[in-house]
């Protein structure tokens, strides 16, 4: 579950809709680094980079946590994330936001997450400088200053900071990757995607869903890079590349192949306690932490593993099997792309950098979920309903995320999780290696590092200057410090500095070995926080206390007053303050919903087939009651396919026509279905149809009476009762199409993507006359 998915409900609610969708430096300390002038390769704008020029390969995991991969001591093997940190770096003491959208928009600008107006999820938006989710056009992003160095600039998988109202196929597209540098982009525009039937885009189109056997995102993706890769050496050998390449892995859902889920069947049977002790013991071996690190405290909402029922252990440990799987298998994938280079000769001079945006999620509350949309869709789960879908967890038939018992030991040692300002939420993994230019081998570096600093430190790399304009506007200089010199040997670059963090009121401030920070919400998997945002300072020494233990505050009052002093000066530097909760986000969401609602008089007009309009975007129809009519072509009457489609196979809504006979089907979250299918197909030609859906009262166990009526001009093709629970959220992925249903398909046996056999036009969605809020209209 991402509960930021509930601002999305929020506004669709009241049935919102936006159709429209300075750096210098050689790195002189690197050999790699030639002095005087080199040889040149020319990009396609005419700029010429240096053959000596680095590539530079990204992978940007998805909720990974401290103690997750292997080489931190994590218990998923990630060999091939161990094959970087061999013949390079890992950086123990690198930090990011703690949260996905402003950890990805301040890794790719180089400036702090709030400078860039992401200072929390870009579904959060707020219209104050620091929140309103557009990244300003004088923060160029990496991808702009490598392409203007010479570069070819590719991104792959994930992109979600940007605005939910700019995901739609009109743009606008200054947000996306196209709008940010990359050249080329090839993945899903949300926070995260069904790994089995995803969402695509190629650049700004869509892309069919795949069908193949066995099909499954992470492989795509790096089918993807190493034809990308490939496919620029025909054009420019010696023309360096960039390529970001960001998995949905590890964000839920946790999905793997078959075969890699049989692969982790009993690896965690021990459980998160011991787990835990067991990653500690294996980081204080490898020096990953000190010797004496102590254990986090488990915090009391989570159950010791010995006090779980054995069915709950059961459940629990299957949920983190699925996990375990979807990260070795990306791995594993990763690992290919490698291949690909060191065949090519290209991996020698190829700077690979691993990192993950934040750090593990709890956000699958106690129990944890089959359908991480579950309890944003007010649809609350505990492990009874979970194990109902135990023998298929982490296949198609789920959309599953782990129970926070397994955040906190993905996070070990450190205290809370992804979301919250503590190290939990935010010192992740770091790995790097540049064979070329690297010397080092397997070595570790303990300098505080932030994840602004890695855009500065990969153009010092590169020697690729700030650009002074981009798109004719002028920049704002980067935020970040490169760490470039602490390749060549250990060392903090400034002990002296300070580094806020700050994530709707979790606050802190890092300053040398010390960590001051502020507790506002720790329960991420629940809606609510306090509204105020007085919480007092804690202060830790981070040299003796990682896992942040003893709140050492009372016993240096003066330290904590000098952080506070800081923290409160960058705050306002950077656009923090004023901090918000997510409450206002949604009350603002509502009644720009509304105000939207009465102006388009509760109508939404198609004139023919759309794809891909994410939820914030499309008509409100798993919500209200409404009327649909549109005017169908069919050549024989017999034809399958959708008229309109909203959601998939694990919460969803659509009208089709299955052999010429028009049916409305509802999907809950839990794989549940019901329909309603007329007994006559339509006849061939041009004819009107209409679909009348009267939502009666929402009953306690969710479930609502419905009364759909289906009909062709003057005649009732189909009046019928209906009893259904359907989600008020689909989920982050769902998206609305007319004439097309993508991704995950509403109708089971329908081949996703495929286009309506026929003609649809004239297609209105009119809320007007059913559902709360239609008086306001008149």
């Amino acid at each position: 579950m991402d509960l930021f998915g509930r601002l999305r409900t929020a506004a669709t609610l009241a049935g919102i809709a936006t159709v429209s969708l300075a750096l210098t430096g050689s790195a002189a300390a690197q050999d790699a680094m030639a002095t005087g002038p080199a040889p040149t390769a020319t990009s396609q704008a005419g700029v010429q980079a240096p053959t000596t020029a680095p590539n530079v390969l990204i992978w940007m995991m998805d909720d990974v946590g401290y103690a997750q991969v292997s080489c931190f001591g994590g218990l998923v093997p990630t060999p091939n994330i161990d094959r970087v940190a061999r013949i390079g770096l890992r950086y123990t003491n690198y930090h990011t936001a703690p949260i996905c959208s402003a950890a990805r928009a301040s890794f790719l600008s180089g400036r702090n997450p709030h400078s860039v107006n992401i200072g929390a999820h870009a579904t959060t938006s707020f219209p104050v400088p620091g929140y309103t989710g557009h990244i300003p056009a004088s923060a160029g992003s990496l991808a702009d200053n490598l392409k203007a160095g010479g570069y070819t600039t590719l991104a792959i998988g994930k992109w979600d900071h940007m605005p939910t109202a700019d995901m739609t196929p009109a743009g606008p597209f200054n947000q996306w990757p196209s709008g940010q540098g990359f050249e080329r982009f090839y993945g899903f525009i949300a926070a995260d995607a069904d790994n089995f039937a995803p969402t695509l885009l190629r650049d700004h189109s869509p892309v069919r869903t795949p069908h193949e056997k066995g099909y499954h995102l992470s492989a795509d993706m790096a089918d993807q890079a190493i034809a990308m890769i490939n496919g620029r050496r025909s054009i420019d050998p010696a023309r360096p590349f960039f390529m970001y390449w960001a998995t949905g892995a590890a964000h839920a859902p946790h999905h793997a192949p078959e075969e890699w889920l049989q692969r982790f069947r009993g690896k965690f049977d021990m459980g998160w306690d011991k787990a835990r002790e067991q990653i500690l013991k294996k980081q204080i071996a490898e020096g990953i932490v000190p010797k004496g690190t102590k254990l986090s405290p488990r915090p009391e909402m989570i159950k010791a593993w010995d006090d779980l029922t054995a069915e709950e252990q059961k459940l629990y440990a299957r949920q983190m099997e699925a996990f375990a799987a979807a990260l070795a298998h990306a791995d594993a994938q990763f690992g290919r792309i490698l291949d690909a280079l060191e065949e090519s000769g290209e991996l020698d001079n190829t700077v690979v950098i691993i990192v993950s945006d934040n750090g593990a999620s709890a956000e699958g509350g106690l129990n944890g979920l089959f359908n991480e949309a579950a309890v944003t869709g007010g649809f609350p789960v505990d492990a009874a309903q979970n194990m109902k879908l135990y023998d298929v967890w982490g296949g198609p038939q789920t959309y599953p995320h782990y129970a926070n018992g397994w955040a906190l030991a993905g996070d070990t040692p450190l205290r809370y999780w992804k979301q919250v300002a503590h190290e939990g939420g935010s010192r992740v993994p770091l790995v790097m290696a540049w064979p070329k230019g690297i010397a080092a081998r397997g070595e570790l570096r303990r300098s505080f590092t932030h994840v602004s600093d890695v855009a500065p430190t990969i153009m010092e790399i590169a020697d690729v200057p700030l650009s002074e304009t981009v798109n004719n506007v002028k920049q704002e200089p980067m935020e970040g410090h490169s760490f470039a010199a602490t390749m060549a040997k250990p060392g903090q670059m400034d002990k002296n500095r300070a580094q806020y963090v700050e994530l709707l009121g979790n606050r802190g401030l890092w300053q040398g070995d010390w960590s001051l920070v502020a507790t506002h919400r720790i329960v991420t998997w629940a809606w609510g926080s306090s509204r105020t945002f007085d919480e007092p300072w804690e202060l830790y020494d981070l040299s003796k206390d990682l896992g942040q233990t003893t709140d050492l505050a009372a016993r240096y009052p003066e330290r904590v007053a000098h952080m506070a002093k800081l923290f409160d000066e960058q705050a306002a530097r950077y656009h923090v303050l004023p901090s918000h909760n997510m409450e206002e986000a949604a009350a603002r969401g509502m009644a720009a919903a509304k105000k939207d609602f009465i102006r388009r008089q509760g109508k939404w007009r198609y004139p023919g087939p759309v794809s891909n309009i994410t939820g914030q975007a499309a008509p409100p129809v798993n919500i209200r009651g409404f009327t649909m009519t549109a005017r169908v072509g069919l050549d024989s009457g017999a034809e399958t396919g959708p008229i309109f489609a909203y959601g998939g196979q694990l919460g969803g809504i659509g009208l089709y026509l299955k052999e010429g006979k028009p049916v409305l089907i509802m999907n809950g979250l839990d794989g549940a279905s019901d329909s309603v299918m007329a007994d006559a197909a339509l006849m061939p030609g041009s004819q009107p149809i209409e679909l009348k859906l009267d939502k009666g009262k929402i009953a306690k166990d969710g479930t609502a009476e419905y009364q759909v009526t289906i009909s062709s001009g003057d005649t009732v093709l189909v009046d019928s009762p209906l009893r259904f629970r359907l989600a008020q959220y689909l989920g982050l992925p769902a998206t609305f199409g007319v004439g097309e249903d993508q991704g995950s398909p509403v109708m089971k046996g329908y081949r996703a993507g495929t286009p309506f056999p026929g003609t649809i036009s004239d297609v209105v969605f009119d809320f007007s006359a059913t559902g709360p809020g239609a008086a306001e209209l008149h």
